[in-house]
């Protein structure tokens, strides 16, 4: 019921806000208050007088498909939002991430228009996600969204609307009217007691303007002016839903044996007539006037009536083909709390589950899920079937990143699956979370990957991937000697199975066990293996991580043509699928690369755009790459104003574990926080002791030559290099795609033997790093290589060698911006150039004069043979004489033994 134009009073400050963001270029306003305050009438208001069209998309009372009222109102519009593809499990996030991306584009692409969505209290979690998306892009497109919540929203609902404000939606809250606007609707004299009895509110003020009561008396008197087969028509249309479906109301109606099919299109004008309906957004049908009395006149139908409508209504929706079955299931629920009626509504929110997933709205389709559960809570239902709907909800909380309920309900389906003797759906219980290793999942998944392991009738297929789950499990806990024999069994069994599933998972868990030199052919098998594999599955993320190992180790044995082929591999992937996940993987890989040849800014560049790409996603894991990533490279410019920004927040939040320790050391070490920086230094060397079990390793250990040249630290240096030693065979790149790579370890190698005391050792393993580095490419480790070499040969008095290595470092620093080295090259090279002024006091030209004087040439002989004047010889002779302590030229000839 609505107040007529005429009469329309107060809203003036938030009629002209609205309509003033309608005169701007685009954004989100949201209508907020409680029910019947006006909201829809100020919606109304502020279009026409914008002149504004707008398409117009309801979210219903009771249960839709994911984005109904987006696909209503930009239908209206010509838009079609279409659901993506499936996608393999570890990308889940990733694809909801770029569908929603996507429809967002459709949207602002469909601009300039404004889309109104009513009711968004009611909004699935889909639509409320879209709207976000669209928000962050919509100011200066065009675009304006208009929407009206009631309050108070869920709390879901109005936190995810809330944080819309951070991409400048406004939000206007309408409050009930006051006594004077009331005033102006009734009158002064009876204002006061009809703001008492309405408390201001429009709907029923204005109903009371009408000469009717308070809500239950305004349906009544809505209802009265129409027939009665036109009362059993409208009655229907309330329990179908907020808009009319008038061929299926025409169903309900004569299956329920109300009024006549032919009495349905008559009813309807005259329930419009009433005011009880109004026109739909697309002017062809009709929605209920208001959702308050749309619900009082369901609440004045007697239960049985309420009933046998729902049934009919659920009836007629089934035969109609089932597509919204998130509705039919509401409808089951709603004609009665029989066992058939509950096995309906279970079997139908299933179905729901399904749809909301293939359209990445997991959050949704775990509420379908848990409303399926409910269901079979009040019927006898086998326990299989119970843990079968139990894995389902746990599969869906896992897309959705909702873990510990995930875990909690794989628990409950593994006990369901043991008491019915289903060793599978103990299984698959433990295979539901996946890649996700905290402390509680590895507890739980252990156990149950255990429970599945005792049914001897599991396959080989089934049985492999739960041996690969425990494993992972076993290596992520730091337990990867415990978790290689696992590893191996499942790839066995899942080679024997040709199942390509069960060989992923099983190559997975076998390339984390991974952690010796030796194993470098391995992992590149393995590499190729999951390549294979993903590809024949359409499982791109998959295939990448593939590709990842191939470059690992391609870069490690100094196999350039596999890192080439792997790059372009993974370059393509990215082209052909816009899986942000992927983006953000291609980003970290250029940025390694980059880094390795020297391209610093470019390095940087990349890394920043890996970033940006987790945080729109959501995934703050994904900036840890970064900070890694930003300490190495500033060490290896040596610049301290290199560090990334926010270092030290990403520092407080990390934990103590080697990995973040040599960043924190490192960092601390470049910015000159010594005694902060050993305190650290201290707790890493203490890990030496015995080599951690961790597939980085390694990288900590290439890190940490810095450090121990530093603290001049022999004993760490001698620990560090047996740990590394065995890397010597592999001339290339150590490193990650996803991190860093650096130069050869020979270089690392030869760093730590100086630091013992071994100058031959590291002569020989530097020379070695110099030809190895610059085979691959790696500039910066040249440059630091050969700094390294002359500190060597310096300190074995070999000085004119030591001078000309310093001098090509620090031309390679300066070419490639690495400031620390330049400045470290620079230093040596004057500490150098004072020694071989000591040994040799003469300069060059001297040295040259000289040795023509042990020749017993005389001064004019002399300056013959150098084109100098006499007396300028005649002048350095002098000099000679006195740096060399001689009295006479006979005493330097005798004395001289060269340069």
């Amino acid at each position: 019921m609505s107040v007529p134009d005429d009469v329309f009073v107060g809203r003036r400050a938030e009629l002209a806000a609205l309509t003033g963001r309608l005169a701007d270029a685009g954004g989100v306003v949201l209508v907020e208050g409680p029910a019947g305050v006006g909201k829809t009438m100020l919606l109304e208001r502020a279009l026409r007088q914008a002149g504004t069209a707008a398409v117009r998309g309801w979210c219903p009372a009771e249960p839709a498909p994911p984005l109904w009222p987006w696909r209503a109102a930009l239908r209206r519009a010509g838009v079609r939002l279409t659901d993506g593809s499936a996608v393999e499990t570890g990308a889940a996030a990733s694809a909801r991430f770029a569908e929603l991306a996507r429809m967002s584009d459709a949207v602002l692409a469909a601009g300039p228009m404004v889309v109104a969505l009513e009711d968004l209290h009611w909004a699935d979690t889909a639509s409320l996600d879209l709207l976000r998306h669209v928000a962050q892009e919509a100011t200066g497109t065009g675009i304006a969204v208009l929407g009206t919540v009631r309050s108070p929203a869920p709390e879901e609902v109005a936190l995810r609307l809330a944080e819309l404000g951070r991409y400048g939606a406004v939000t206007l809250p309408l409050a009930p009217f006051t006594p004077d606007e009331v005033a102006e609707l009734v009158g002064p004299a009876v204002a006061p007691g009809v703001h008492a009895d309405t408390g201001g509110l429009p709907l029923l003020v204005a109903a009371v303007r009408a000469g009717h009561g308070d809500l239950p008396t305004v349906a009544r008197t809505l209802l009265a002016a129409l027939t009665p087969d036109q009362r059993e028509v409208v009655r229907a249309a309330a329990v179908l839903g907020e808009e009319v479906d008038e061929p299926l109301l025409t169903v309900v109606v004569t299956g329920a044996g109300g009024a006549p099919a032919g009495a349905v299109p008559g009813a309807l004008t005259a329930a419009w007539h009433a005011g009880l309906l109004t026109a739909a957004g697309d002017a062809t049908g009709y929605r209920f006037a208001h959702a308050l009395v749309r619900a009082e006149i369901v609440a004045g139908l007697a239960p049985a009536a309420r009933r046998r409508l729902a049934r009919r209504a659920a009836q007629a929706l089934e035969a109609a083909g089932g597509e919204p079955a998130a509705r039919i299931a509401a409808h089951w629920r709603q004609a009665g709390a029989g066992p058939d009626d509950r096995r309906a509504a279970a079997a139908w929110s299933r179905r729901a589950a399904a749809q909301a997933q293939a359209a990445h709205a997991y959050d949704d389709a775990a509420g379908h899920l848990a409303g399926a559960l409910t269901d079979l809570s009040t019927v006898d239902v086998p326990a299989a079937q119970r843990a079968e709907v139990l894995l389902e909800l746990a599969r869906a909380e896992y897309l959705a990143g909702r873990y510990e309920p995930c875990l909690a309900h794989c628990d409950d389906a593994a006990d369901l699956a043991a008491g019915a003797g289903r060793g599978d759906l103990v299984a698959a219980a433990a295979l539901v979370l996946q890649g996700v290793t905290f402390p509680q999942a590895a507890s739980v998944l252990t156990r149950l990957c255990q429970r599945a392991l005792a049914y001897p009738d599991l396959g080989d297929a089934a049985r492999a991937r739960v041996m690969a789950q425990l494993a992972v499990m076993t290596a992520d806990a730091g337990r990867v000697a415990q978790a290689e024999g696992p590893a191996r069994e499942a790839l066995r069994l899942a080679t024997a199975s040709g199942d390509p599933h069960a060989e992923l998972d099983a190559a997975r868990a076998r390339e984390m066990t991974l952690l010796d030199a030796g194993d470098t052919p391995e992992r590149l098998r393995l590499g190729d293996l999951v390549v294979d594999r993903a590809e024949a599955l359409g499982q791109p993320l998959s295939a990448l991580i593939g590709h990842e190992w191939r470059m690992q180790t391609g870069y490690l044995t100094g196999r350039l043509d596999v890192v080439e082929s792997a790059s372009a591999a993974i370059e393509d992937l990215a082209a052909r699928t816009p899986l942000p996940v992927l983006q953000w993987h291609r980003h970290r890989m250029l940025a390694s690369r980059a880094a390795l040849a020297g391209r610093f800014a470019e390095s940087v560049a990349h890394s920043h755009r890996a970033t940006a790409v987790a945080e729109r996603c959501g995934d703050p894991s994904g900036a840890v790459m970064h900070f890694a990533h930003g300490v190495y490279l500033a060490v290896l410019r040596g610049d301290p104003a290199a560090l990334p920004d926010g270092l030290d927040a990403a520092f407080a939040a990390a934990p103590l574990v080697p990995l973040v320790d040599i960043q924190r050391a490192n960092a601390l070490a470049l910015t000159g926080s010594v005694h902060e920086c050993r305190d650290v230094y201290d707790r890493l060397r203490a890990t030496l002791r015995v080599r951690t079990d961790h597939p980085a390793w390694a990288g900590v250990l290439v890190q940490l030559t810095g450090l121990v040249e530093r603290f001049d630290d022999a004993a760490t240096a001698e620990a560090a290099y047996r740990q590394l030693l065995p890397y010597r065979p592999y001339p290339g790149a150590i490193g990650t795609a996803t991190v860093f790579y650096c130069g050869t370890v020979s270089r690392h190698l030869g760093e730590f033997a100086a630091v013992a005391g071994d100058t031959a050792g590291a002569v020989e393993l530097l020379r070695e790093a110099l030809q190895r580095n610059r085979a691959i490419g790696a500039r910066p480790d040249t440059a630091l290589t050969l700094l390294s070499l002359a500190r060597v040969l310096r300190g074995r008095t070999e000085l004119a060698e030591a001078a000309r290595l310093t001098q090509e470092a620090l031309d390679a620093a300066a070419r490639l911006d690495m400031p620390g080295t330049v400045a470290a090259a620079g230093r040596l090279a004057a500490e150098i150039a004072a020694e071989r002024d000591q040994a040799d006091p003469l300069t060059g030209r001297e040295r040259e004069i000289a040795a023509l004087l042990a020749q017993a040439l005389t001064n004019r002989q002399i300056a013959t043979r150098l084109v100098l004047s006499e007396r300028t010889v005649e002048s350095h002779v002098r000099s000679i004489l006195a740096k060399t302590g001689s009295a006479n030229r006979t005493e330097f000839v005798a004395r001289w033994s060269g340069p």
